[in-house]
C-alpha cells in the first residue's frame, strides 16, 4: 500500500516538472531531403505547429517566397518560388509544395528553406 502511494506520488512531482520546462520555438529550417512531386514541385513534411501555419512564410536563404497558397499544378508547371501548405486528412504534420525561385532541385541548389 505504500509502495503504491509512493510510486503514484513520485508520479505526480516527476510530472509536475514538466510544466516547469519552458516550451521550445519551432524550428523554422526545413532539413531532409526534398521529393520531386511533378514539374517544378518539390514536397517536404515540415515541423510546425498547425495552428501557426497558414500564416508561416517561406524563405529562400533570406529571399521570401511566393505567393503562399498557390495552385499546385501552377506550383509544378509554372515553379519560380510559389508555395502551398496542406495536410491530408489521415496525417497530423504539415506539407510543405514549393518550387525554388529559380526552378532548380532544392537538393542541390546550395539554398537553404526556413519559415518564419
Amino acid at each position: 500500500m505504500l509502495v503504491t502511494i509512493g510510486s503514484t506520488l513520485f508520479a505526480l512531482t516527476a510530472s509536475g516538472f514538466l510544466y516547469l520546462i519552458p516550451p521550445q520555438a519551432p524550428d523554422p529550417w526545413i532539413r531532409g531531403v526534398f521529393r520531386l512531386w511533378q514539374g517544378h514541385a518539390y514536397v517536404a513534411v515540415v515541423k510546425y505547429p498547425l495552428a501557426q501555419i497558414q500564416s508561416a512564410r517561406l524563405y529562400e536563404n533570406d529571399k521570401p517566397l511566393g505567393p503562399a497558397n498557390s495552385d499546385p499544378q501552377d506550383i509544378s508547371s509554372k515553379g519560380h518560388g510559389l508555395y502551398k501548405f496542406y495536410r491530408q486528412q489521415d496525417e497530423t504534420v504539415p506539407v510543405l509544395m514549393f518550387s525554388s525561385s529559380d526552378n532548380t532541385d532544392p537538393n542541390t541548389n546550395g539554398r537553404k528553406y526556413r519559415l518564419e
